[in-house]
């Protein structure tokens, strides 16, 4: 049986209202249905120009999207993702925003003093629909692949991948022994894994590091990244007991970029590396789940109370007058379908996206050559395509903003890491890389095996 995302209702704590000033801008009209999506108007610019990164100035920019969004389709969605025709400010990519949190046992009590949006671990900001999260992916070309038509499977895993978990991780501290709590699992914004942990080539960042059996590890460059044992769990996807352990390499030296061979360490926070494999000598510490259930306490839900099927809305919202023709449109039907299913192959079959904007016959879908016949163009003159060097990728930790993630270069101020923070929220540069394609598809393979075992 799958279990679906519930919220639990009401949350004990006070709930935050929009500021007046702010309630008299115009929710976004809906002018299309596609096949996986639903194009929007932003009528009045209080999308494109709302600041998403201070809490009154995201409520205000988001409320716009609901309200637009539930005058004409169902209360039916934990999640709403929108992709624009536009790009988010400079250094930011896409970003996630916490909607309400029920989850005990994933380190919200860590993240809620940091996140300039959210107002407290436990919380309700849309006490009039079930939204439990909302994905901004700003200018949905970067999700466009080499071909005509196709898609970026490295740029979308990251992104989308990343962006997604968002709602619950990375935020966790462990303690070994009765120690000190320690927190090196994490990195950029303290909402990402660090530098340094296996994290098995997650879109939460971290790497698939192998231990070569002399005191220095080899992380290397791959094609899709794929969630880990403890993303899994974080999830509500994976029991506790299957959570294998993983290490975190501390007090790294002499570390090489092959490219760079400056023998200069990344700091925690960052992703990226210039060439295929990057070496470090460094101490390793093993770390397992029952370390991070010492400062954490248990995952609540747990699996298999928890849900795996997680109810979506995506959307492009539009400035009025812009015509999109129809390979464009159907371009992003083409991105929307392949993140619904890499989604499932990173959690190994253990997770799903149900698409609630999924139509099979859209009403002036397919046959209507374009989206608004006012006048007005679309194309790569505005801002800049925002693949440029890279794809941009940013998220709130557990709101808040990310900066970009670029293939070998993302416009964004980084250092000799590849990496650079920003005051706000995060930001980051990150290679295309993870675990192999062929490699998860054989985890899908078997995790569905056991999912129909304990069914």
């Amino acid at each position: 049986m799958t279990r679906r995302l519930a919220r639990l209702a009401p949350l004990a704590l006070a709930l935050a209202t929009v500021p007046a000033a702010d309630a008299v801008a115009a929710p976004i009209e809906l002018v299309d249905q596609r096949a996986q999506y639903w194009v929007f108007d932003d009528v009045d610019g209080s999308v494109e120009n709302a600041n998403w990164f201070t809490r009154d100035g995201f409520l205000a920019g988001y409320q716009q999207v609901e309200d637009g969004l539930l005058a004409v389709h169902p209360d039916d969605s934990q999640f709403i993702v929108i992709y624009t025709t536009w790009s988010l400010p400079e250094g930011i990519g896409a970003f996630f925003q916490s909607m309400a949190n029920d989850v005990h046992g994933v380190g919200f009590e860590h993240i809620a003093d940091e996140d300039p949006v959210i107002p407290a671990p436990y919380y309700d900001d849309t006490p009039n629909s079930q939204v439990y999260g909302f994905l901004h992916m700003n200018r949905w070309t970067q999700y466009l692949g080499g071909d005509p038509g196709g898609t970026d499977d490295s740029v979308i895993s990251l992104i989308f991948g990343q962006e997604f978990e968002h709602a619950w991780g990375s935020f966790v501290y462990y303690s070994q022994d009765g120690g000190p709590w320690e927190t090196n699992l994490l990195g950029r914004s303290n909402a990402h894994w660090s530098f340094y942990v296996d994290s098995g080539g997650s879109p939460m960042q971290g790497h698939e590091w192998v231990d070569n059996g002399d005191g220095t590890f080899t992380a290397h460059k791959s094609e899709l990244y794929v969630y880990s044992d403890l993303d899994l769990y974080l999830m509500g996807l994976l029991a506790a007991e299957d959570v294998a352990p993983w290490f975190v390499l501390e007090d790294p030296y002499d570390c090489f970029d092959a490219a760079a061979g400056d023998n200069v360490c990344a700091p925690p926070y960052a992703f990226a590396f210039e060439a295929e494999t990057y070496t470090v000598g460094a101490t390793r510490r093993d770390v397992t789940i029952g370390d991070v259930i010492a400062v954490e306490g248990p995952r609540v839900p747990a699996w298999p109370e928890a849900p795996d099927e997680f109810d979506v809305s995506f959307l492009l919202v539009k400035r009025p007058g812009e015509v999109l023709d129809e390979g464009e449109l159907a371009a992003i039907d083409t991105i929307v379908g392949r993140s619904i299913e890499l989604f499932e192959l990173q959690t190994r079959g253990l997770g799903r996206v149900i698409n609630r904007t999924a139509s099979e016959d859209p009403p002036g879908g397919s046959d209507s050559g374009g989206v608004d016949e006012t006048g007005g163009t679309f194309g790569g003159s505005e801002g800049g395509d925002a693949t440029g060097d890279g794809p941009g990728e940013g998220e709130g930790s557990g709101g808040a903003t990310d900066g970009t993630v670029g293939g070998e270069g993302d416009g964004s101020a980084s250092d000799d890491a590849g990496q650079s923070e920003d005051d706000e929220g995060c930001a980051c540069t990150a290679s295309r890389g993870a675990r192999g394609p062929w490699a998860a598809l054989l985890l899908l393979a078997a995790a569905r095996l056991r999912r129909q075992r304990r069914r």
